[in-house]
């Protein structure tokens, strides 16, 4: 069989994705393109790897046979990029980061750069959205979550502690009764995420002030309820780490608040190589060196 590695890329990124546009998607090329390299594999080898079915692309017996085979010519790639792209002074090639959102356009996105300054030839692509997006199908290189993962293949480490508080802005609390404490809420007008929208269980947060708060505008970003609080649509809990920035937000009960942690996840293969093992221990060291940030209360309403 004279076959090349990138016929098995197309191939893998169909199988982890079951559709021609979002293998297409992952790897900067058309559909058409997908549709022709995983078309050429197939005839090499003399048999049909995929089936199309109303609800995408499925992998048939010989598909699934190839599968594992492929994955070790993954790792087995990625060693190599790792040994001999890894010698370079300079970084280069293309680094996606997957992180939620608040962490990834409060924190990150401004703070990225300076890794790009240091290495031109680096791309980021920064995913920061209100989903967890796969290591296991390479869809990231980098994750960030809110939790520990349980699947055993990931390395994981926990980066810091954050907190979360009541904010509001301060024309919606000069306009509405005054709180003096966790009862007094019940009376108000809350943001909060839309619940079946919610990502990850850990983004419950008014539960564990009072339960039952009723919300008045609910978003699936942290963007958006924080946007909506500065214009004074009610309370909301806000990271310490994005307050810190919102002069228009004003603590609510700042004594009260909750803790979570934020997780970095990486595959072991993925992490061999050079620009991800930099771009790790940098967003590492950002978050270290801002531990503040993520722990101290910005401010009091007094």
């Amino acid at each position: 069989m004279d076959q090349n590695w990138n016929d098995i890329r197309f191939f893998l990124a169909l199988s982890r994705s079951n559709s021609f546009v979002a293998a297409a998607a992952q790897l900067k090329v058309t559909h058409s393109t997908v549709s022709r390299r995983v078309a050429t594999l197939e005839a090499a080898l003399q048999t049909k790897l995929f089936v199309r079915t109303d609800k995408g692309c499925r992998l048939t017996p010989a598909g699934e046979q190839l599968l594992p085979l492929a994955e070790e010519l993954e790792k087995t790639a990625l060693m190599l990029q790792a040994h001999v792209a890894g010698k370079d002074k300079q970084l280069s090639g293309t680094i996606r980061i997957g992180s939620p959102d608040g962490l990834g356009n409060y924190f990150l996105a401004s703070r990225l750069c300076a890794l790009q300054r240091k290495n031109p030839m680096l791309e980021v692509e920064l995913i920061a959205v209100p989903m967890y997006y796969s290591l296991h199908k390479r869809e990231v290189d980098i994750l960030i979550s809110l939790k520990k993962p349980t699947e055993e293949k990931i390395i994981c480490k926990r980066i810091t502690n954050y907190r979360f508080g009541l904010f509001a802005a301060p024309a919606y609390l000069h306009e509405h009764k005054p709180i003096k404490m966790l009862n007094d809420l019940v009376t108000h007008s809350f943001v909060s995420y839309i619940e079946d929208l919610i990502y990850d269980e850990k983004l419950r947060f008014l539960e564990e002030f009072v339960s039952g708060l009723p919300t008045v505008f609910r978003s699936s970003t942290i963007i958006a309820q924080m946007n909506a609080l500065k214009a004074g649509v009610g309370i909301g809990v806000i990271p310490y780490f994005m307050a810190h920035t919102e002069k228009g937000l004003v603590s609510v009960l700042p004594e009260h608040y909750i803790e979570r942690e934020f997780w970095l996840q990486v595959n072991p293969d993925s992490r061999q190589l050079a620009r991800v093992r930099a771009t790790i221990d940098f967003i590492v060291d950002e978050i270290l060196a801002c531990k503040e940030l993520f722990l101290s209360i910005p401010g009091s309403t007094g």
